[in-house]
């Protein structure tokens, strides 16, 4: 099992936050240009139970997968797990908190297993760890421009 987190500190109440980070079509305006994501089947609002069908290409061939949110608890997390797709598992995290000076506390935490039999070869953890940075230091800084110039 990999562990990947991410955090990032913002100014800009807890809610308006929550509220941000469980609409799928704002999430998608922030996310990497080369995340090879694409949107298949999503909700307006993510609640609990609620899926979110995409589509990513850059491992290889186009993976369709499907996450499931299994755990929700407004506005301070919520949890999505994959229901179908080519990982043996991949379970994210997604934390809201005040912090100690103030802020908000945004934290991504994502548990995955790396493909396996030939594609595992190919699609290692280090690869998958890499490509979570990248995609997340880009998220976190866009989720702070925006927010944070809403507020400003």
């Amino acid at each position: 099992m990999a562990n990947f987190e991410a955090t990032v500190t913002l100014n800009c109440p807890q809610e308006i936050v929550f509220d941000f980070l469980i609409r799928p079509a704002k999430v998608y305006e922030i996310l990497h240009p080369d995340s090879g994501v694409r949107y298949v089947n999503v909700p307006d609002l993510l609640e609990l139970g609620s899926r979110i069908e995409f589509q990513i290409e850059g491992f290889g061939p186009v993976q369709h997968i499907v996450h499931e949110v299994v755990e929700f608890e407004s506005p301070h997390r919520f949890v999505e797990s994959q229901v179908t797709g080519p990982l043996g598992r991949w379970l994210h995290e997604h934390l809201v908190e005040p912090d100690a000076a103030g802020g908000i506390l945004v934290v991504d935490r994502i548990e995955f297993e790396p493909p396996g039999g030939l594609a595992g070869f190919l699609v290692t953890a280090d690869k998958i760890l890499d490509s979570l940075q990248t995609g997340f230091d880009h998220r976190h800084q866009e989720l702070k421009k925006l927010l944070e110039q809403a507020e400003g």
